[in-house]
């Protein structure tokens, strides 16, 4: 009896496998996915921590190394006479270009929603601005506001209204306002895309139902057109100020943030400190503040975001 017991076999307990199923499944995926995210880090990651690091300590010499200093470099930013004019600016266009290409985006896309014969290559040269580069779009436009040769002041010449004509981008007055409007041009075709889709959306019925109770187009766009279109503009406005308030390329090749820093923007305002004057621990900081104000504005982008989803859950379940 005791030799056929120990010459039984022993049940041996089989090991189960480490991790959770899910991880398992996905161990192929997180493999596939490894390089794209290493190089975000590396690309996107480390060089914002890299600059807010760097924002602490005093430039480097050839006699002296690298100090921390604390905050410092952000009291001499806060502190330059030129920043709340940047600040300023900033505000200026910012909102200045977002409002124009919201209202000329709403307009082509109402214009380009209705039939006519050519509609596909209106909707396609609409957004031709939008994805020409922001280099060619603002040398494009320098040329056209040349005070000699223009074509702004040549048509102006030959309508007979040579007094009119000037150097736009030369004067104080006009330098910001010629500015925007190259913005404007440049962005309002994302606005009729987005405004377009949005009314492609919106049923039929509804119109049709306002028309019999003898509602005109104007009612229509009131009480119809606008209030449903309401969630793609606040969003599409947003990303319009997070993208225009760091936006660079037109006005640097326009003005350069002249005349007498006029148009000088807070992302020119660093581009001066670093290249101009040379103080790049100064302009680190300065990076830093304005990547603090886009993230207040992305953080406002999805909150927004978050109660149009709560309340459009709300609708569904209260008409469920």
């Amino acid at each position: 009896m005791a030799e056929r017991t120990l010459s039984t076999p022993l049940p041996v307990e089989k090991r189960k496998p480490l991790g959770s199923p899910a991880l398992r499944e996905n161990l192929l995926a997180y493999l596939f996915l490894a390089p794209a995210i290493i190089a975000i880090v590396l690309v996107l990651f480390y060089p914002i921590l890299n600059l807010l690091i760097t924002s602490f300590y005093s430039r480097p010499t050839f006699t002296r190394p690298s100090t921390f200093i604390g905050i410092k470099n952000y009291l001499e930013v806060l502190n330059d006479p030129i920043f709340p004019l940047a600040v300023k600016n900033t505000v200026i266009w910012t909102f200045g270009v977002t409002i124009g290409q919201v209202i000329l985006g709403m307009y082509f896309a109402l214009m380009l929603h209705r039939r006519f014969p050519g509609r596909w290559l209106a909707r396609m040269l609409v957004i031709v601005p939008w994805v020409l580069p922001g280099i060619v779009v603002a040398v494009t436009w320098r040329f056209m506001y040349s005070q000699d040769f223009g074509l702004i002041n040549l048509v102006l010449r030959s309508i007979g209204l040579e007094q009119f004509a000037q150097s736009w981008l030369g004067s104080r007055e006009t330098a910001m306002i010629a500015v925007i409007i190259v913005g404007i041009w440049k962005g309002f075709g994302f606005y009729a895309l987005m405004f377009l889709a949005g009314l492609q959306t919106i049923p039929t019925e509804l119109y049709e139902s306002a028309r019999i109770d003898g509602a005109g187009e104007r009612q229509q766009l009131r009480y119809i057109t606008l209030p449903l279109l309401r969630p793609v503009a606040i969003t599409s406005t947003v990303l319009g100020l997070i993208w225009t308030s760091n936006y660079f390329d037109a006005i640097f090749v326009l003005t350069g943030g002249g005349p007498a820093r006029s148009t000088e923007t807070l992302p020119m305002f660093i581009y001066n400190t670093a290249f101009s004057f040379y103080r790049t621990e100064e302009a680190m900081a300065g990076s830093n503040i304005l990547m603090v104000i886009v993230l207040l504005l992305l953080a406002f982008y999805l909150l927004v975001v978050n109660r149009g989803n709560a309340l459009q859950r709300r609708v569904q379940e209260g008409e469920s």
